[in-house]
């Protein structure tokens, strides 16, 4: 039962793209991504691969300036027989759905995979130069390797096994495509009824198989096609709301680097959004931060959309890569659109951390905080880039938004809208800075409402204004 007072929000396509909430006004939203109930691949049972839920990491979270959660499930944990669902991995969901609504958090439900799912990966026997971790995904049952190499050649798509299962399912093996829509199917009706559940992420990083790269891209269209009808039919058997599909690029073909989008015309669908991932300087180095930004801008414009960022961090020493983090959220400022930055926590045991035979992990991982081998907060915090993530920003904006610009060094912010009407515009702003003054063109008035780690003001507006934040 959805108790959230929280507003729908939706998808807009066309000259002034993006997400709205139901009285027109641009939303946006800037989190993280939260695999608390994700279901990996385990090198050593000795080392936790994530962290146990706790409603105080929303509470932590909030505290930053979340307002996002690209919430992270398996579909191995979701359908782990053919056609029989976990309806308890279900209620688990629910309740953090129900959790993040109390911190006005909305939660973008994330079908979550990479390299296929935790049941490819190198037995000790198979003798492999490059042995294959297993990762998160596709249940046991829906594997078909076709008996491939489980040993890579490069990075953890390469591996033949994973390139198979990518090609049974777009051809729909054994029935698994459609397995897998039904499955999700059955996490829609029992969320869709939620108000801030902000929509559905189709499939995480998927990877074309081995036929030509046109080829390959069409079935991915039509599997986003089909998957997208599937879910609008779930929510309207449930009597539920239409939620925004987040949808996003392949990121190989048959194991190789090279990404590619659904063609455009691959929906008529209007309430959906370009979610590209973005690792440019910190694992991909063919472009700049800056240009990364500005190509996917370019891509959503092909599908007549915004853009919302899924994806994106830095992995290396936080003193050294805060200064890209701060160009990267300059460009996010430059284009007024939302992320969900990779992510909240990482355990040891977590495949990104945890060597293919188990033995080599550390004692502790930090992301946005960190975590012990034991999947345990041990109450330190990635304070360098917390900072720059929960800078001042608008929530809501009453208008077209114009140009938006804020300093995570002082917690100025300038806002320029244009509103045919009078309206409300909402801001996040942090408390590290003392208590915030506000300024600008056409406003009418300003509310301050303190909260635990900031203050939300509420600016009344009209017309062509601005906003300035300064303390």
């Amino acid at each position: 039962m959805n108790t959230s007072t929280m507003e729908l929000l939706h998808a807009v396509r066309g000259s002034d793209p993006g997400i709205y909430d139901q009285q027109g006004r641009y939303i946006l939203l800037r989190g993280v991504n939260y695999n608390a109930l994700g279901d990996y691949w385990q090198g050593n049972p000795a080392v936790a691969t994530t962290k146990q839920y706790e409603e105080r990491d929303l509470q932590l979270m909030a505290k930053y300036g979340v307002n996002c959660i690209r919430l992270l499930f398996s579909w191995s944990e979701l359908e782990p027989e053919k056609g029989k669902y976990n309806y308890e991995y279900i209620q688990r969901l629910q309740h953090v759905i129900e959790d993040a609504a109390k911190y006005n958090i909305y939660i973008l439900l994330d079908m979550h995979q990479d390299a296929w799912g935790k049941f490819i990966v190198s037995p000790a026997s198979e003798m492999c130069g490059n042995p294959n971790k297993g990762w998160d995904g596709a249940p046991a049952w829906a594997t078909l390797t076709d008996s491939a190499s489980t040993c890579l050649s490069g990075g953890r798509e390469t591996a033949p096994a994973v390139i198979h299962a990518f090609e049974n399912f777009w051809n729909n093996t054994n029935g698994i495509n459609d397995d897998c829509i039904k499955a999700w199917q059955e996490l829609v009706k029992a969320t869709c009824n939620y108000s801030n559940v902000v929509g559905y992420d189709l499939i995480n990083e998927p990877n074309l198989g081995d036929q030509p790269l046109n080829v390959e891209g069409r079935k991915l269209g039509n599997y986003y096609d089909k998957l997208i009808k599937g879910i609008r039919t779930a929510e309207n058997n449930a009597n539920g709301s239409s939620h925004i599909i987040f949808f996003e690029m392949s990121v190989t073909l048959a194991g190789s680097g090279t990404p590619f989008i659904p063609f455009p015309d691959f929906t008529s669908d209007k309430n959906i959004i370009f979610s590209p991932h973005l690792y440019f300087e910190a694992i991909s180095y063919q472009l700049t931060i800056e240009q990364g930004v500005d190509v996917v801008n370019l891509v959503s414009k092909l599908f007549n959309t915004s853009m919302f960022l899924g994806e994106w961090g830095f992995f290396g020493d936080p003193n050294a890569d805060v200064s890209k983090v701060k160009r990267f959220a300059k460009k996010e400022d430059e284009y007024i659109v939302g992320s969900t930055w990779w992510q909240w926590s990482q355990s040891p045991g977590d495949p990104h951390g945890i060597s293919w035979d188990g033995t080599q992990y550390g004692n502790t991982s930090m992301a946005l905080i960190e975590l012990d081998k034991n999947g345990m907060f041990t109450g330190n915090v990635n304070d360098l880039y917390l900072k720059v993530l929960s800078r001042t920003r608008p929530i809501a904006i009453a208008g077209k938004p114009l140009k938006l610009t804020s300093d995570p060094e002082t917690g100025a912010m300038h806002l320029e809208a244009k509103t045919n009407a009078e309206g409300t515009t909402i801001l996040w702003i942090p408390d590290r800075f003392g208590v915030p003054q506000l300024s600008g063109n056409n406003m009418i008035s300003f509310q301050l409402n303190k909260a635990d780690g900031g203050y939300f003001a509420e600016v009344s507006v009209k017309g062509s204004y601005s906003i300035d934040v300064h303390f």
